[in-house]
């Protein structure tokens, strides 16, 4: 089972994609305050989102890893059924 590399040695690209998952997600099944969060993360211009990622880096780092599962888990069930056909 692969793991999410660590956000110290993800690209620019990658961490600004992992982001987005992370802030999709907690905007999806996030509490209030997450969901909130998201929102906001996804109105503010790139100075703003690095505040927020520097303020709520924790959040955001717990719904990254949750988002890397999921994707996981679909990418498991595609190659399951690949695997019927």
């Amino acid at each position: 089972m692969q793991e999410l590399k660590p956000y110290a040695l993800m690209s620019l690209d990658e961490r600004a994609t992992w982001n987005h998952r992370a802030a999709q997600l907690m905007e999806k099944i996030g509490g209030g305050f997450a969901s909130a969060l998201a929102l906001a993360y996804f109105r503010a211009d790139g100075t703003n989102q690095a505040r927020i990622l520097g303020a709520f880096g924790d959040l955001f780092d717990l719904y990254r890893n949750r988002a890397f599962k999921e994707l996981e888990h679909e990418e498991q069930a595609r190659q399951a059924l690949a695997a019927q056909q």
